[in-house]
């Protein structure tokens, strides 16, 4: 069995142009592990590869679900899971890449078969008192679950909060009981963290290159459909502070300032995650690095 390639990192850190160079080069193929990459609905918002960019190389997982669709990591799981071994069977590397943490802790230790829970009480509690509020019940009930979540993410602190009242019994308990679906050994990982103020730079020019691209026009045929607005593709980064804009609510450069504020926000919480979570992932942080990583596999295949 090849190893499995993890290539993990925040937003507009260079990944997905690594994780291609390093396919090209080790005959690999890129299996996306981005929570909003899955939606075909946001190409631009949320910077997924364009053929340009795929660069003649297999890209699975990229925008395959439909947007009304409340998408989760145990959907992403079962999904990743079936193409890394398709990927292996033809004698190909994958290469997993993203930034969303939750999507490789579930591939190399596991979910863990969570009873359903009524999400209900939680929800009117959310209406009732606000996200601030339901963080803080999280955090009563299941600090450790709660720790593991980016900023106001009321999918999954709904979550914690409802199988905690449910079960009685926390969602941090129900998932240390887990198996790795690619077990140690058999995959190898690294995570880029440029430099702050360099990753900053690079999300404001990129978010100015969305709008030319026709980011306004794809937010706005989003908004047209009517979706819930809990949704996790209504809540996209970009996405909320441009339907801001069409809802007459700010003006646009206000709506772009904000969606490149929220952006760097993110990804500061991104930084913060994988340097407590992946404290032993090597860390890519520039051109030499990047060099550096290739041609370590490149020794690889010449032994």
């Amino acid at each position: 069995m090849k190893a499995v390639v993890l290539l993990a990192g925040p937003t507009a850190s260079g990944k997905s142009d690594l994780a291609v160079q390093l396919a090209k080069q080790a005959g690999g193929e890129v299996i996306n592990a981005d929570a909003l990459q899955v939606y075909r609905d946001l190409r631009v918002i949320s910077a997924r590869p364009t053929q340009d960019d795929m660069d003649g190389i297999a890209h699975h997982l990229f925008g395959h679900i439909d947007g009304g669709h409340r998408y989760s990591a145990g959907q992403w799981l079962k999904e990743s899971s079936a193409v890394i071994l398709d990927i292996l069977a033809r004698g190909k590397l994958p290469i997993v890449v993203g930034g969303t943490g939750l999507y490789f802790k579930a591939l190399i230790e596991g979910l863990a078969e969570v009873p359903p829970a009524d999400t209900g009480p939680a929800n009117l509690y959310l209406n009732r008192h606000g996200i601030a509020a339901l963080r803080e019940l999280a955090v009563t009930l299941d600090p450790i679950a709660t720790a593991r979540v980016l900023g106001d993410d009321p999918q999954r602190l709904l979550r914690i909060v409802s199988v905690a009242q449910e079960t009685a019994k926390p969602l941090s308990v129900w998932q240390s009981a887990t198996n790795p679906i690619i077990p140690r050994g058999y995959w190898t990982a690294s995570v880029l963290l440029p430099p702050r103020q360099l990753l900053y730079e690079r999300i404001n020019q990129r978010f100015d290159v969305m709008v030319e691209q026709g980011g306004i026009l794809e937010v706005e045929a989003l908004a047209a459909r009517g979706l819930a607005s809990d949704l996790p593709v209504m809540r996209a980064i970009g996405a909320k502070t441009i339907i801001a804009h069409l809802k007459g609510e700010c003006a646009l450069d206000v709506g772009i300032e904000l969606a490149k504020r929220d952006t760097r926000r993110f990804a500061k919480r991104q930084m913060t995650w994988f340097r407590g979570q992946a404290a032993d992932w090597p860390v890519i942080a520039n051109k030499a690095d990047k060099a550096r990583f290739l041609g370590q596999f490149q020794e690889s295949q010449q032994r």
